[in-house]
């Protein structure tokens, strides 16, 4: 019989090497103009695309009512060595991962604000936010968001899976450990969600700031995965789902705790497109099968990818424990 944790390694080098072939591939494509460019959506006007008349205070406090028994269920699953999470209710993934940022509280919070983390998640192309409500301080603690974000991983976009778009009424507490975003889906304007549901907090740790991030998600795939998917072995379109998961959400977490630190995002010095040679597009790609290479990837040299707009995505280096 084969030792399963080598399969399983072997496995995610192999959708690694898949996922950046991908990336490069769309990059390509992008470039010669066979599929839009993600600047054209981030320039473009956006709207809510729905009536924020129709939601009334009671709709935003159902969002707790319904996300609570759902964050107890994913809390009680034991954390993998990456400190992820996963269940599978239905064709949903239920999905829960943190990271420890080592910026005292106050501090991370008066540089992160809560209400407009969404747009620091993986793949965030545009959006909008309408306040409904507001706190005596100001801070909003009642909003509808409309988020368009890429695609992910790129393979389903390049295998003609269209942009995610998600309109979510959101509510924010704010207390003097925690403060915490909630959000529940209410429209998608393509269809390209079917649940998006979710929060993320910050509490006060001994050491800094601990970010937490749950979701509960179905997307709608395309055509040629859908006619592959049933196809599948449970074990790979699990391994599928948890790779893509795993690297979205590393770079969420990485873009949250960098703007915590006060970095933010670091613009690069080449354009999109001008990041990599041909050899070293090449070496990236394959560097993933390489059996001397760890697990988890160390940085790199060059970014895990430059997007559109310019910016370098690092994954981030595993910790020791």
């Amino acid at each position: 019989m084969p030792d399963i944790p080598l399969a399983g390694e072997a496995l995610r080098r192999v959708l690694t090497v898949v996922d950046r072939t991908a990336e490069l591939a769309t990059e390509v494509a992008t470039a010669l103009r066979i599929r839009p460019n993600d600047a054209a959506i981030r320039t473009a006007a956006t709207s809510l695309g729905v009536d924020v008349l129709v939601f009334e205070p009671a709709d935003f406090k159902a969002v707790a009512r319904h996300l609570e028994p759902l964050e107890q269920l994913i809390e009680a699953v034991p954390p993998d060595a990456d400190g992820m999470r996963w269940r599978y209710p239905d064709e949903a993934v239920l999905f829960r991962c943190e990271s420890e940022v080592p910026v005292p509280f106050d501090e991370f919070t008066a540089r992160v604000d809560i209400s407009r983390v969404i747009g620091l998640t993986s793949g965030y192309l545009a959006g909008c936010t309408d306040v409904r409500a507001r706190d005596e301080a100001g801070r909003p603690i009642r909003q509808l968001e409309r988020s368009i974000s890429r695609a992910q991983p790129a393979y389903l976009a390049l295998s003609g899976a269209d942009v995610l778009d998600v309109c979510k009424l959101e509510t924010i507490d704010y207390g003097w450990d925690e403060q915490l975003l909630r959000w529940r889906q209410v429209n998608s304007a393509n269809a390209s969600a079917l649940q998006d549901d979710g929060s993320v907090s910050f509490a006060r740790t001994p050491e800094g700031t601990r970010v937490t991030i749950c979701t509960h998600q179905e997307f709608a795939l395309p055509p040629l995965w859908q006619a592959i998917t049933p196809a599948l072995w449970p074990a790979v379109r699990r391994a599928l789902v948890e790779e893509a998961y795993r690297r979205s959400f590393h770079i969420t977490l990485s873009a949250i705790a960098a703007r915590g630190q006060g970095s933010g995002a670091v613009p690069a010095e080449e354009p999109a497109g001008a990041a990599f040679s041909l050899w070293d597009a090449l070496a990236w790609v394959a560097e993933p099968l390489n059996p001397w290479t760890p697990s988890v990837l160390r940085r790199p040299t060059r970014p895990d990818f430059t997007d559109s707009s310019g910016f370098r995505h690092f994954r981030p280096e595993r910790q020791p424990r």
